[in-house]
């Protein structure tokens, strides 16, 4: 998505658990898109720092997550409509890793190649 406001950059956000990019102020007002029912990012500053990062490699833009060979390699094709990051550099709070396993799910660094 372009910038709104002319040409002042927007500094986009990837999420920890999915890797959905966003801006800081669509993760406070909207939470993440994927991963808001585990995350609780939604009106809360402090864990939208603790959830996302500024550090990321790569773009996709996902249309048709469900049909798309990329979408599968980066484990995304359940994911909704979006732009992701290819790599996220860091990790969740250990309550967010403890929600996702008490969920049954497993989690996966977003920033290592897994063979």
């Amino acid at each position: 998505m372009p910038p709104k406001g002319g040409s002042r950059r927007t500094e986009l956000r990837a999420c920890l658990i999915c890797s959905i990019l966003q801006s800081t102020n669509d993760f406070m007002t909207q939470g993440c898109p994927n991963c808001e029912d585990i995350l609780e990012m939604r009106g809360s500053a402090e864990r939208v720092a603790e959830c996302t990062s500024l550090m990321y490699d790569g773009m996709i833009a996902m249309i048709e997550p469900s049909e798309s060979w990329v979408a599968r390699w980066q484990r995304i094709d359940k994911r909704m409509r979006g732009i992701y990051a290819v790599r996220v550099t860091g990790r969740p709070p250990a309550d967010v890793i403890e929600a996702i396993e008490a969920r049954g799910g497993v989690y996966r660094p977003r920033d290592t190649v897994e063979d």
